[in-house]
């Protein structure tokens, strides 16, 4: 369903999912009309459904929500007498949830955290160039169909909140994720009281089992099941119900429940007498009841062990129970054993292939009994036997299930585990092995601590031991390799108890390296933004005075030679605002990383620096994640210092290290007190300059996420180590 301006603004709220042929309207807030009108054309261009309404103002921007449809609202940050933030304060006060995007010039980090904190829906700093455009496009389309997405799954659980039918959903862990008024109340409880507990509190002991190995079996291949089951109530008595369970593509399982206790119990009633005949008569004719005499000879044969072997008992009366063996047992005399081991031990339970008088197998079981008279004499056997051919294949399948189980869970990256309650590992997957260097063997005889440094082996004991006691818990620590390398993990554990009532914890292990990196990497770019604000607070202030000064000794004396020195100082001043922005910029130079042999790109840069008798060895290459770009700029800036203050006869060497790379010359070195500055914006040992190269150096090596060091060389000189670094094995 389209809309139109004339809609009133909420028309589309119940209407359920935003369809790809409705159209968006958009209003966009900015005071800057002739820029609102171009960002209008690129975006109805952009979006064929898009339709732009444009306010100039918080007040009429509040109007034109009042009295129009709005699908989404997109406003700059700073629009004179009032910003974008207090026009969102004031919308979500009429439409709480309506899409608001903040897109202005103002990029800075404490302008983002400041509209993230606020509770804006997406945040975009302007830019040049028209792709910019396009994204802002594409992220209005995005927003607003989740928001319309996010509206109908509200519709449809308030439709479910007021269903007479119990309707619940359960997670792949089975966990309740939602019950229902109407499923709580069928057996007793409030909906909270079902909430995140296990639908195991629903069954008697009893009846787990056959979920377990019955109904939860047959939904994947189905995608549902239907039938009656029954249920243990809050008071503790038992209801029967109309039970529909199915499947949702995400592995959830929809359940719907029909109480059908006094059904049952009538039905229950009206057949009781017939079938305590029938279970008599059910229980002789599904099993073959033979007699055999001492030797092994069937002496009797009944109506069941017709119908399972298929002889009369004339065609038996007189055979040995050896022809309903197979070939290859006859041949052992496996017969004679089990009859001997009967004689000996009473009773004997077997199972095994079993032959049919057609000559068709069945898989068996069988129970031996030997019979003997009041004085101890041997009269000969009495076997029963039913066929469990069905039951064996269904225990294979299951066997199969939890085989395929187990290699999917192997396939997983994440380290999937379970403890037992004294902290021992009982079982792993494969990927325990690859993280953590030890064999599966090895693993298996460890307490979980021991994979652990000793400082955290007391946090590690006291997380294990809260997921015994409340259920659940989670914790971040490094995990120490067989070699004794470490690896940051988060671990996530939940309780669970089997069949026989132990208990365990099972957990998930996810290597979060990549995410720590990526923290460190941030930390290093606020570092280096607060330094550069610093560095324009501090540098700049000098050379202001000096041109204020000197500009009011002119006022005073006339004389020439002070406007002179206030033009020098303010030439100073747009030195080091050229070359901090220069700076600062580096960073733009890293977009999209690829694996980049180091020494492939160092080689050309060395020579493109003409120099002379300088040499360049290059030792041991590494394939790195990197911007070739920048990489560039990277080693141009550092081998341009080395060639500066090493003098023309330097030697420069460039190669692996650690997680990362160094570049190493042989000229003085830098001074240890020196050490920590010399990446300072504006620090310099020499007499001209702005001392921003080095400054340079680390803004790209921050933007890749590296860290960098300098230290001592071999022969004194001055080495940078770049870490942290993501190496390409």
């Amino acid at each position: 369903m389209a809309t139109t301006d004339s809609d009133p603004p909420d028309s589309r709220a119940g209407a359920g999912l935003l369809r790809d042929s409705d159209r968006i309207t958009v209003l966009h807030v900015d005071d800057d009309q002739a820029y609102a009108e171009m960002v209008a054309v690129y975006l109805e261009r952009e979006g064929d459904t898009i339709e732009v309404l444009r306010a100039e103002s918080v007040s009429q921007a509040l109007e034109t929500i009042e009295n129009e449809h709005v699908d989404c609202v997109v406003s700059d940050y700073d629009m004179g007498g009032a910003t974008g933030l207090e026009l969102l304060d004031a919308i979500r006060e009429q439409r709480p949830d309506l899409p608001f995007i903040l897109f202005t010039g103002k990029g800075d980090e404490g302008i983002a955290s400041e509209a993230i904190s606020a509770g804006v829906t997406d945040y975009t700093p302007k830019k040049s160039g028209t792709d910019q455009y396009t994204v802002l496009a594409k992220r209005i389309e995005d927003a607003t169909r989740q928001y319309y997405a996010e509206l109908e799954v509200e519709h449809t659980f308030k439709a479910i909140e007021t269903a007479r039918e119990g309707i619940s959903f359960i997670d792949q862990a089975g966990t309740f994720l939602y019950v229902n008024d109407a499923y709580a109340e069928t057996f007793g409880y409030e909906p909270a009281d079902l909430e995140g507990e296990h639908w195991e509190k629903l069954y008697p002991d009893e009846h787990v089992e056959q979920v377990y190995e019955e109904i939860l079996p047959a939904i994947p291949a189905a995608g549902s099941w239907s039938g009656e089951s029954v249920h243990v109530c809050a008071d503790g008595n038992r209801v029967i119900v109309d039970h529909a369970l199915a499947m949702t593509d995400a592995g959830t399982l929809l359940c719907l429940v029909d109480d059908i206790t006094e059904q049952k119990h009538r039905e229950q009633t009206l057949r009781r007498e017939r079938q305590r005949f029938e279970r008599f008569v059910d229980a002789v004719e599904g099993y073959a009841i033979v007699s055999l005499d001492p030797e092994g000879f069937v002496t009797s044969w009944n109506d069941g062990a017709e119908g399972l072997l298929g002889y009369d008992s004339r065609a038996i009366l007189g055979e040995h129970v050896s022809a309903l063996y197979p070939e290859d047992k006859r041949e052992a005399a496996v017969p004679e054993q089990r009859l001997d081991e009967a004689r000996t031990e009473g009773t004997v339970e077997d199972g095994g292939w079993r032959v049919r008088s057609d000559g068709s197998t069945f898989w068996a079981d069988v129970t031996t009994s030997a019979v003997f008279d009041a004085e101890g004499t041997h009269e000969g056997f009495l076997q029963v036997m039913r066929d469990i051919s069905d039951q064996r294949d269904a225990g294979r399948s299951r066997e199969h299930d939890r085989t395929f189980l187990e290699d999917a869970l192997d396939v997983l990256e994440d380290v999937v585990y379970v403890l037992n309650e004294d902290g021992e590992i009982v079982r792993v997957t494969e990927q325990a092995v690859e993280k953590t260097g030890y064999e599966r063997a090895e693993l298996l005889s460890m307490d979980a601590l021991e994979l652990f440094a000793d400082t955290d082996r007391a946090r590690i004991r006291a997380d294990i031991e809260a997921a015994f006691l409340d259920g659940a818990s989670t914790i971040e620590a490094e995990l120490v390799r067989k070699d004794g390398q470490t690896i940051p993990f988060e671990f996530r554990k939940r309780r669970l108890a089997d069949q026989e009532g132990n208990v365990y914890v099972a957990g998930v292990g996810r290597d979060i390296s990549e995410r720590k990196r990526r923290e460190r990497q941030l930390k290093r770019q606020l570092e280096q933004f607060e330094h550069f604000g610093s560095v324009v607070s501090h540098d700049l202030r000098t050379p202001l005075q000096t041109a204020r000064g000197r500009l009011e000794l002119a006022a005073e004396t006339g004389e020439e030679r002070h406007f002179e020195a206030a033009e020098r100082a303010l030439e100073r001043m747009e030195t080091l605002l050229g070359d901090l922005s220069k700076v600062m910029r580096e960073g733009e130079f890293v977009s999209e990383v690829h694996p980049t042999s180091l020494l492939e790109v160092a080689q050309p840069v060395w020579e493109s620096l003409a120099p002379g008798c300088a040499t360049l060895q290059c030792e041991d290459d590494v394939t790195i994640q990197a911007d070739q770009r920048a990489l560039e700029r990277l080693f141009e800036n550092l081998f341009k210092n080395a060639l500066e203050h090493a003098g023309a006869n330097v030697t420069v060497t460039v190669g692996r290290f650690r997680d990362g790379w160094y570049i190493e010359d042989d000229g003085p070195g830098v001074p240890a007190p020196d050490r920590e500055r010399i990446f300072e914006a504006g620090y310099s040992t020499a007499t001209e300059g702005s001392g921003f190269g080095l400054a340079s150096v680390r803004q790209l090596v921050v933007a890749h996420g590296w860290d960098i060091t300098v230290a001592e060389g071999e022969n004194g000189g001055a080495r940078f180590e770049i870490t942290d670094v993501a190496v390409v094995e």
